[in-house]
């Protein structure tokens, strides 16, 4: 994948608050149990109103002209593995998604298929005993109005 379009990324309907999402994700990622070190996967990215989450290296596709060129299908999987657990915790909303009487998940669109990686979800109460090492920098991207 050399470059990546609007349209291949997954919007998704805000729950609550972005900056909950945003403080969620950086606790959602690959671990280094033993050095205690946390990579986070996801971002949240707005886009003229509009939220997508994406893989960090679909970052480095949407930024850089050069792109990230390794995003790997366990990328993909992970990505949906962990909208899948925002759904799930109700932070997140997609199109699609059909739930029962009682909010909880029943059915999901193909395009969120599979979502079964495991993903590392570090606590609230244990992230000051960890170091949170991010990929990307979100603070280095132009957010359209």
């Amino acid at each position: 994948m050399s470059n990546l379009e609007i349209d291949d990324m997954i919007e998704v309907d805000l729950l609550v608050d972005p900056k909950i999402i945003k403080e969620t994700l950086s606790r959602i990622g690959v671990a280094n149990k033993k050095e205690k070190i946390l990579y986070p996967s996801c971002y949240l990215y707005p886009n003229f109103e509009k939220f997508y989450i994406v893989h960090f290296k679909e970052m480095f596709l949407i930024t850089r002209p050069d792109g990230y060129m390794n995003l790997s299908d366990e990328d993909i999987a992970r990505k949906k593995s962990i909208i899948y657990c925002l759904l799930q915790w109700n932070l997140i909303n997609i199109h699609g998604v059909e739930r029962d009487d009682n909010g909880k998940i029943t059915n999901v669109p193909d395009y969120l298929k599979p979502h079964d990686k495991f993903v590392f979800v570090l606590r609230s109460d244990e992230k000051q005993f960890w170091d949170i090492s991010h990929k990307f920098n979100m603070n280095s991207i132009i957010v359209p109005e």
